[in-house]
């Protein structure tokens, strides 16, 4: 569904980006998956840490956006790929993101809200799950997590009985 989004936005994205920050068509068409990668290992990020609630509150409709720590760790990640991948200054960075990243955002929020405009878990991890596999990839990384810890017990176990 991510993917959708982003489709849907590119153009409005890319134009938004050549007038507000000064990148050429080029670089403005180049920070559209560069974004996605942002926001995808962002909210990945924060779920698979167990801040379910910290991504909910970015979605809120009270508060600014800009204010959350999980958008902040998706801006810097996404200004860091744009000055490395792209080539441009932080300060064009920054206003790239203030720009595009909220754009995008807003637009999951809506697609992920239900009838009375409020965001769930539910809602969003099913907005997310669609196509580009967020939800699969988390439930991934959980079973990793989770598998990990069981070898850690269980080696714990076999120390207590002399095994190795």
């Amino acid at each position: 569904m991510l993917d959708n989004i982003l489709d849907g936005l590119k153009g409005q994205v890319v134009d938004t980006l050549k007038e507000k920050t000064g990148l050429d068509a080029s670089q403005a068409e180049q920070a559209m998956p560069l974004a996605k990668d942002s926001i995808t290992s962002g909210l990945m990020g924060a779920v698979s840490g167990g801040n379910i609630s910290g991504v909910l509150g970015m979605f809120s409709g009270g508060g600014d956006m800009m204010q959350n720590a999980v958008y902040s760790g998706i801006a810097t990640n996404f200004i860091s790929q744009l000055t490395a991948k792209l080539g441009i200054p932080d300060s064009m960075a920054s206003t790239v993101s203030s720009v595009a990243l909220p754009m995008i955002l807003n637009k999951i929020k809506g697609s992920a809200a239900d009838g009375d405009g409020q965001v769930s878990e539910s809602g969003l991890m099913s907005m997310l799950g669609g196509s580009d596999g967020l939800a699969d990839g988390l439930k991934d990384q959980a079973g990793d997590m989770l598998q990990d810890k069981a070898k850690d017990l269980l080696g714990g176990i076999g120390g207590m009985f002399g095994g190795k």
